[in-house]
């Protein structure tokens, strides 16, 4: 997996090449393609668990790879000048949901119905600074999460046991996210579909 390659890549660096292994997993995370971003942070915490200043290096660090990963993706949409017609259905998408501006940065991390936000800020011509806000708050209470679960597991079960208990919660966190996700894009095509039915 191309998660256990960086990280095997920068592993002679010790601590610092954690540290960057984590960023370039939820830059290519941001920019390129899914890398389960989740999982590896809890691996990588299990190298200093149940330290408060560790945990928090990873917070701080994965949040902010978070928010160069989707500014990444930005300036590349912006300098590349995505095709009118493909930016115009994007804008038809985000206005199909709930909320149709920066705060599905938010719910993004909630239920993941916006792939590659970064091209979504550009195409939709949001407010940068407000969706930097955005992306970095959600990604800091989503971090902190899985590190106070990871946290638990590591302090209340045995060290060969806790990194699968913290990645089966996650798991099940990435999962409920996923079918939360489904759920409200079928109900909203549901509801479209309806809307748009002669009466």
């Amino acid at each position: 997996m191309i998660g256990q390659d960086i990280i095997n890549l920068f592993a002679s660096l010790g601590d610092l090449g954690m540290l960057l292994a984590i960023v370039v997993i939820i830059w290519i995370d941001g920019t390129a393609f899914p890398t389960l971003p989740e999982v590896w942070l809890v691996w990588i915490f299990g190298t200093h668990p149940l330290s408060f200043s560790w945990s928090a290096s990873l917070v701080l660090v994965a949040s902010f790879a978070s928010l160069l990963g989707n500014f990444s993706l930005y300036a590349l949409v912006k300098v590349a000048k995505i095709p009118n017609w493909i930016q115009k259905r994007m804008r038809q998408y985000t206005k199909f949901l709930v909320v149709h501006d920066e705060r599905l940065l938010l719910l993004n991390r909630i239920a993941p119905i916006l792939p590659y936000t970064g091209a979504f800020i550009a195409a939709c011509n949001w407010n940068p600074r407000r969706s930097a806000v955005y992306i970095l708050a959600s990604a800091l209470a989503k971090f902190s999460i899985i590190m106070l679960i990871s946290w638990a597991s590591f302090d209340n079960l045995k060290r060969e046991i806790a990194p699968w208990v913290s990645l089966g919660f996650v798991a099940i966190f990435l999962a409920a996210s996923v079918i939360v996700s489904f759920a409200y894009k079928r109900r909203r095509i549901a509801r479209g579909d309806k809307q748009r039915s002669p009466s």
